[in-house]
């Protein structure tokens, strides 16, 4: 960081004095004040500052993300996040007060944006609760909890559901660039290009995805960006707050293909329960309870394209730009077999898809 008209770097040492010319924190706190880099993610810097009575969570995005090969994008998609996490709190508020029951008592949340800089392209939202923790973390580490797969399925079949046909929102999420420049040029079209005897095919997905144009879609939908708070569930204190998922990162969104979203998560519990084969039916049987709780929720059937679009992102996950960071070699083999017969066969259903991941995994 310069100075208060100079352009902005956020780095921990610098996110203090940025926040206090900006009026969110008074000078004289400056020693009570923390900042702290936060990690898991190749595309923004973020920064978590803690004061006296508020935690903040600053994003500032990179221009060229943070992987082994040349990866730029737009960094006002930071303001594209903004928008759309108001977009998702405004369905988490609706979701929370009339089907909480369907979600087995999990509410969701989005944390609260409290300001966007548009000069230096910065986002700060408040912080969620200390004790919620990466539901990533949790399913590398063998705990599979079926219950917040359901919930986050049933979420997101309502989102999808009440966003279709919103004019408003169309409108507002209809530039795809930040989906093109973070998901179809990294995974699709390099991935392509990576496997010419399957080009035809993934091209052929790829178009369909860019012509589908139908709801709000997250675009990063996935353990990484969903923080568990179980509340009083672990402690048997009824007077605890209501157990509650918190649901992030929201910078890729825009008006897409439902099938986009529903692949990518589902991706992520597929790769899983080949990595940790000790838990492939727990992942499986997580893949399976989101999707039933999607499909329940939504009011449509893509079930076909999200296979389809599963089978590419798999693949994409071991040979496009932002391969999978936790697999080895013969697990990215194994991927690569399942990814290439899916695309390769008439598989269809989600049940399909397990069945061929169990059996090449074996």
């Amino acid at each position: 960081m310069t100075t208060a008209e100079g352009p902005v770097t956020l780095r921990p040492e610098t996110a203090i004095s940025y926040l206090e010319r900006r009026g969110v924190f008074d000078p004289s706190e400056k020693d009570a004040v923390s900042a702290n880099a936060l990690g898991g993610g190749v595309s923004n810097r973020v920064i978590r500052v803690d004061g006296r009575s508020r935690c903040l969570v600053l994003k500032q995005p990179l221009g060229n993300l943070a992987v082994a090969e040349d990866w730029p994008a737009d960094v006002s998609r930071v303001h594209n996040e903004a928008a759309a996490a108001r977009a998702y709190a405004a369905v988490a508020r609706e979701t929370n007060g009339s089907e909480r029951r369907d979600q087995e008592g999990w509410s969701v949340s989005v944390p609260e944006i409290v300001f966007e800089d548009e000069r230096h392209h910065v986002v700060a939202m408040e912080c969620a609760p200390d004790g919620a923790m990466s539901w990533k973390s949790e399913l590398l580490d063998g705990s599979v909890d079926v219950e917040v797969a359901r919930a986050l399925g049933r979420f997101l079949g309502v989102a999808h559901r009440s966003a279709a046909g919103d004019a408003d929102l169309e409108d507002r999420f209809g530039n795809v660039r930040p989906f093109e420049q973070l998901r179809i040029e990294p995974y699709h079209r390099t991935t392509a290009a990576r496997h010419p005897d399957l080009a035809d095919a993934i091209l052929a997905e790829t178009e369909r995805v860019l012509g589908v144009r139908e709801t709000l879609v997250h675009g990063d939908y996935s353990p990484k960006n969903v923080l568990v708070d179980r509340g009083g569930m672990e402690s048997g204190d009824a007077d605890d707050p209501t157990p509650t998922l918190w649901l992030l990162d929201f910078e890729v969104a825009h008006w897409g293909d439902p099938a986009f979203d529903t692949g990518f998560m589902l991706n992520h519990l597929f790769i899983k329960s080949v990595h940790n084969r000790a838990r492939t039916n727990e992942y499986l049987d997580a893949a399976r309870a989101f999707w039933r709780a999607y499909d329940e929720a939504v009011g449509w059937d893509t079930e076909c394209e999200t296979v389809r679009e599963l089978a590419v992102l798999m693949l994409a996950r071991v040979d496009g730009k932002s391969p999978v960071e936790y697999i080895d070699e013969p697990t990215g083999e194994v991927l690569r077999e399942i990814a290439r017969r899916a695309l390769t066969s008439e598989i269809a259903t989600i049940g399909e898809y397990a069945s061929l991941t169990r059996e090449v995994s074996e």
